[in-house]
């Protein structure tokens, strides 16, 4: 048994993704805002209770989010009306808009709707918001090959009309299989068999066609990007019930675990890519590994779990007792989205092997990165999920320092002789709701029954 206090680490990153999400896309305004029409706002008006007060008070609808920010309150440009209080400095926004961002977003406000706390009014604007960033995504950020790619925003003023600019590049095969487990997980919000739930099993099912049929290309580019393309894989396979697409899911999986497998040195180590025999950085290794152990749970075929757990061996020898954190150099650097690819490779491990070891050291890596990374905190004190967690004073009131509770980019560590932290100012968006999205289902992992029982997934590479 798991004493109760060896999750209190995993509340908390619960709590400070919650805070992320709202305070970043419903507060923020950093994006392209969405105005309600007079029949929505009395609608939301009528069925609000003293509990949405706060919310609807300082909400800032959006269609898409842009990259970067300074998370600092700020007043808003006047022709916005009735702005909420805690706006960003919209001088400091960096309009780019990624594909993983509208994703992310997505499947986190979907996240979000799951939660116990949620009102009928804030149930009604987050869906609405959910739809106005699926359009936009879909309307916007396609290319006349019918493909996502990232573009920017072009608009000097708000009300002007919509300039974006395209990323003329290649597209990012990842970017296809990251806007099809979006759509997969809107799909499953939709009531069951109605006219826009097949639409967008329709939609996903195109996207999936394309994804089958050039699997090859993923085959072929990094073990980074191959590894989160498992990923995602992996979580859009929690939101499908057809059994055909069940199972060229699982197809997909085993075969790009089984090209990182070609990958791993006899050391551990795992080469950049099929033409880069040089090791892959360090988070990479992790998210090889996350891949790997999603592959086992999904597959069940026991290899993928043992090439995993040759690379954690390996990962884990690398643990700084000291610093609380994986380092194999004197300076580290690890990015908000890094620290969660970390986080969730060793949990997701954990669910597997129920070793109490990882859980503590999942609980230092969080005290020394995403604590320090935390910008600041609404409450000291709080219930998440029946876990009572008191916040670290080392953690500011984000009342008394005007700066949102949000996750910012990065954090530098020097092993000198006296260690040193430095964090950065700015947010990026991207990495912050990433890891938002992580940690809000971390009561999620674990569930083993996503792997499927059937002989036939099972043995696709035995």
């Amino acid at each position: 048994m798991i004493e109760v206090d060896k999750f209190l680490a995993l509340a908390k990153l619960k709590y400070y993704a919650l805070n992320n999400i709202i305070w970043t896309l419903f507060y923020s305004g950093c994006g392209i805002p969405y105005f309600f029409s007079e029949k929505d706002r009395k609608h939301i008006s009528e069925i609000s209770c003293d509990e949405d007060k706060e919310f609807i008070e300082n909400l800032m609808p959006l269609y898409c989010l842009y990259r970067e920010a300074k998370a600092s309150f700020s007043e808003a440009p006047s022709s916005i009306v009735n702005p909420g209080k805690y706006v960003w400095d919209f001088n400091s926004f960096k309009k780019e808009i990624t594909v993983s961002s509208q994703v992310f977003a997505i499947t986190s406000m979907i996240s979000l709707l799951r939660q116990n706390s949620i009102t009928e009014a804030k149930d009604f604007i987050i869906r609405r918001q959910v739809k106005n960033f699926i359009d936009f995504l879909t309307a916007y950020l396609r290319n006349k090959d019918g493909l996502f790619v990232h573009a920017e925003d072009k608009t000097k003023f708000i009300g002007d009309n919509l300039k974006l600019k395209q990323n003329s590049k290649e597209f990012d095969f990842l970017d296809q299989v990251l806007v099809f487990e979006a759509i997969m997980a809107y799909k499953d919000t939709l009531k069951e068999n109605s006219e826009k739930e097949k639409i967008y099993k329709l939609e996903g099912e195109k996207i999936f066609k394309f994804i089958y049929e050039n699997f090859n290309i993923a085959l072929e580019i990094t073990t980074r990007n191959l590894s989160l393309i498992i990923s995602s894989l992996y979580r859009a396979s929690k939101y499908i019930k057809d059994e055909e697409m069940l199972a060229s899911i699982c197809e997909l999986i085993a075969l790009g675990c089984a090209e990182i497998e070609s990958r791993i040195k006899i050391s551990g180590e795992i080469e950049k890519s099929p033409i880069n025999f040089l090791p892959a950085s360090m988070i990479t290794h992790f998210r090889a590994a996350s891949g790997l152990l999603e592959g086992y749970l999904i597959t069940k075929i026991e290899k993928f779990l043992v090439s995993g757990e040759k690379i954690l061996n390996m990962l884990l020898e690398t643990f700084n007792t000291t610093l609380g954190i994986f380092a194999i150099e004197d300076e580290v650097k690890y990015s908000t989205r890094d620290a969660a690819e970390v986080i969730k490779c060793l949990y997701t491990y954990y669910s597997i092997k129920k070793d109490d070891r990882l859980l503590e050291i999942v609980d230092s890596f969080i005290s020394n990165t995403i604590e320090k990374l935390v910008q600041s905190t609404v409450e000291r004190k709080t219930n998440i999920n029946g876990f009572d967690i008191e916040i670290s004073e080392n953690i500011p009131l984000f009342s008394e320092v005007n700066l949102a509770p949000v996750f910012l980019k990065s954090i530098n560590i020097s092993n000198n002789l006296i260690p040193l932290s430095e964090v950065s100012k700015k947010v990026d968006n991207q990495f912050s709701i990433y890891a938002s999205s992580i940690f809000i289902n971390f009561d999620d992992f674990g569930d083993t029954n996503i792997g499927r029982e059937e002989d036939d997934q099972h043995q696709l590479l035995s």
